[in-house]
């Protein structure tokens, strides 16, 4: 009975993992990702603060401590019993968050403005201030999940696997803040309308 858990434990250990790197691929995360990303750290968007948003798409987001703590489940000698509780957190949160991170993926701009974000039409400025109203919203309601989760997800290590989480989680939002850097200084996304005026609009480098 005890050989029959294990597997069911690592298969759905490996399965969570698995959704977790698409799902990062997905979200331009870093961390192996579970995040985009963390992916805060609980999964919280990471904006360097020069980031726009309505410019730029959703920001990459670091692996939330659940996708981590699978992850780096022999290093944190997760018993069982943790294996099982955080691979059901984990599914959880991937079903609450699956839905909204493909809204995000698509409210990503298509192309970018050829004279950049700062030479912009009326009727692009407004898809810009459009986007960003959309994509905030999503983004919060992913951050409560994340935050939620990673709540759950603490109380279930012992201090010295919480101590060790916590540093796998400032690990993933630093790469995740570097991607966000890198997608700022390249995304000038311009809402799908650099091609409209003929200005040679192509995909962002997100």
């Amino acid at each position: 009975m005890r050989s029959q858990l294990k597997i069911a434990v690592t298969l759905s250990v490996m399965a969570l993992v698995g959704i977790s790197s698409t799902s990062a691929a997905q979200r331009g995360g870093g961390g192996g990702r579970g995040g985009r990303g963390g992916q805060r750290n609980d999964g919280e968007n990471n904006n360097n603060g020069s980031q726009d948003i309505g410019v730029t798409g959703a920001p990459p987001m670091a692996s939330p401590v659940a996708a981590l703590a699978i992850e780096h489940a022999a290093e944190l000698k997760l018993t069982d019993a943790q294996s099982t509780a955080l691979a059901a957190i984990r599914f959880a949160q991937d079903s609450a968050n699956g839905p909204r991170l493909r809204t995000l993926d698509s409210l990503r701009p298509t192309s970018r403005s050829a004279n950049g974000p700062n030479d912009l039409s009326a009727e692009q400025r407004q898809v810009i201030e459009e986007r960003r109203a959309a994509i905030a919203p999503v983004l919060e309601a992913v951050r409560e999940t994340n935050a939620e989760s990673r709540i759950k997800v603490m109380a279930l290590l012992n201090p010295d696997q919480q101590k060790r989480a916590a540093e796998f989680e400032e690990e993933a939002k630093k790469k995740a803040e570097e991607q966000g850097k890198r997608q700022a200084r390249s995304g000038s996304g311009d809402g799908g309308m650099g091609r409209r005026r003929g200005g040679g609009g192509r995909p962002p480098g997100n």
